[in-house]
């Protein structure tokens, strides 16, 4: 008999059969790979649009936090697509997250972005800037209507160095005849007045005892005119037209005063003329009227030019209305030429190549007219792509370069998003007209402030900080001063900086080093609009407030100021 021996043996391992749910989950993350890897070649794609590089450099200083940003959120989702942690933990996550959220946002509000797109920040129960100025116009509104009933008209008869136009009469921000005093710490500024003001961005003109802005009151773009030195409300001219915009709603554009009458241009694109007296409206124009016309996207800002008879403007938008001029007296229009899409910049008169012509840094670059407005010549200069197309600073005729005057001009450009600055060359031989760039550079990118000149340097904010390069070349003497996107004065050998931040500061204007002289707390929040000086008052405003301040000045003969700074 055969003897059977069971032994006992180990059956093999057995493969868990491949779950529905397993395979869901290898399926999403094949899905999310594919779309990690589409997004990555699409982003490499679009990179190299121009439209898409002028969004980033748009960005400025939010670039870095939004890409941070990005990259842990690419992060977090990676590590529950390959951690698979229990749902539990991903629930409480989300849900800690959305708590989080939900108390920031019931406790913050969003007021402003800066001029380099950093979200401003207020507590909820503080009253916004239209509030604020609601209170203080319901405390003096007896006050105001008791002024109003008294004037017999203010005194806008200008005297010597009254501020009446946008950055001075040659828009070169030059301030000539003054000497003022640096040592504000022996000689402090003092304080005429302050007080709140309605949303606005451009700054004020000073005429006489006029002091003239303008700002947004509800839904309403007011003119309005305070007395120079007390701030007492004089007259306020409106029109129903509100201009909305995420940096900041009013209108943006200096006045122009000139023989008693104000002329203003609105957000909107409306064109007014008003007796300075008593704010009387004389007439109005919509520049905007045309059907080929249309709004920017950051609003009208170009102040109004006024030449002997003529109004001056820079609607743009086609149908040969890159320039427009009205009659001053009547506000019949007069001229009109060019098909340039509009810009940020102001029309200027100048003398260049030997010819007087307007000079407009507008949508399509920089651009000559002749005094029927007829184009003459034009440099492109194309800034944050085609879109939105954003030249604002004001471009200044640079003088002494050792070339014949009759036959050669000199133009300095500069815009911010990444563009640089350029000194342009400007010929005219033979009827033909050339513009050639002697240098060309990213040492200079002035987004929304301006720069000045003098012996034969430029100074101004390279997005946001002080520099000073040499006019000939380009070349960077020096680069410091964290002033943020502020505005600048030349007042004889001194920068007068209006910071972002709402201090005013005295710079020395030296190639040599950045000498800060003085620092006066002005101002105490977001800061765009550019300052006024009249003889030696100095008025600030922003979005909130005004103020005014008597500054000290050096005895007479300390002056020494060349009004043609050679270089």
């Amino acid at each position: 008999m055969s003897e059977q021996t069971t032994q006992g043996t180990t059956p093999p391992a057995e493969v868990p059969p491949t779950t529905t749910a397993a395979k869901i989950v290898l399926a999403f993350q094949a899905v999310g790979i594919g779309v990690v890897i589409a997004i990555v070649v699409s982003l490499a794609r679009l990179a190299q649009h121009p439209e898409f590089q002028a969004f980033y450099l748009g960005l400025d200083q939010m670039r870095t936090p939004l890409i941070a940003g990005a990259l842990a959120i690419i992060v977090v989702i990676a590590a529950v697509i390959w951690i698979r942690p229990k749902s539990r933990t991903v629930l409480t996550a989300v849900a800690l997250m959305f708590v989080l959220f939900l108390g920031f946002k019931s406790v913050l509000r969003i007021e402003s972005f800066s001029g380099g797109m950093v979200p401003r920040f207020a507590w909820r129960w503080t009253p916004t800037a239209e509030e604020q100025f609601a209170e203080f116009q319901s405390q003096h509104a007896a006050e105001a209507a008791e002024a109003t009933e008294v004037a017999t008209g203010i005194d806008v008869v200008a005297r010597a160095n009254d501020h009446t136009s946008f950055l001075g009469t040659a828009r070169d921000g030059v301030i000539n005849n003054i000497a003022l005093e640096t040592d504000w710490s022996a000689y402090p500024p003092r304080e005429l007045w302050r007080h709140p003001v309605g949303l606005g961005w451009g700054g004020f003109s000073v005429s006489g005892d006029a002091a003239i802005t303008q700002e947004q009151r509800g839904e309403e773009e007011a003119v309005v005119c305070y007395d120079l030195k007390t701030g007492r409300e004089e007259w306020v001219s409106s029109n129903p037209q509100r201009f909305v915009d995420t940096h900041g709603d009013g209108p943006r554009a200096n006045p122009t005063i000139v023989d008693g009458r104000v002329y203003t241009m609105g957000a909107l694109g409306q064109l007014s003329c008003i007796n300075g007296a008593n704010g009387a409206s004389i007439w109005t124009q919509n520049t905007l009227a045309d059907p080929a016309s249309q709004n920017i996207l950051w609003g009208m800002s170009g102040s109004p030019l006024v030449v002997e008879n003529r109004v001056i403007v820079t609607p743009g938008g086609g149908a040969g209305r890159a320039i427009v001029a009205y009659d001053a007296a009547q506000g019949d229009e007069l001229f009109h030429g060019g098909d340039d899409p509009a810009g940020y910049a102001s029309p200027a008169l100048v003398q260049l190549a030997g010819q007087t012509q307007f000079l407009s840094f507008n949508g399509a670059g920089l651009r000559g007219f002749d005094e029927q407005g007829q184009p003459l010549w034009l440099h492109p200069w194309l800034t944050q792509g085609e879109s939105q197309r954003v030249n604002v600073a004001q471009p200044i005729v640079v003088e002494g370069l050792g070339e014949d005057a009759a036959n050669v001009g000199h133009v300095l450009v500069s815009s911010g998003y990444g563009t640089g600055a350029a000194l342009l060359r400007i010929t005219h031989e033979n009827d033909q007209w050339q513009v050639t760039e002697v240098w060309r550079n990213r040492n200079l990118k002035s987004k929304m402030s301006n720069f000045v000149v003098q012996g034969g340097f430029v100074y101004g904010m390279d997005n946001g900080i002080m520099t000073c390069l040499d006019v000939r070349t380009g070349e960077r003497q020096w680069k410091k001063g964290r002033y943020g996107h502020g505005q600048i004065l030349l007042v004889g050998n001194v920068l007068l900086v209006q910071s972002e931040s709402g201090k005013v500061v005295l710079v020395e204007a030296t190639p040599e080093e950045h000498h800060k002289l003085a620092t006066l707390a002005a101002l105490g929040d977001k800061t765009w609009n550019h300052p006024t000086l009249s003889g030696n008052i100095l008025i600030v405003r922003n979005d909130r407030e005004a103020a005014a301040f008597e500054l000290p000045l050096r005895q007479a003969n300390d002056v020494a100021v060349n009004s043609t700074p050679q270089p």
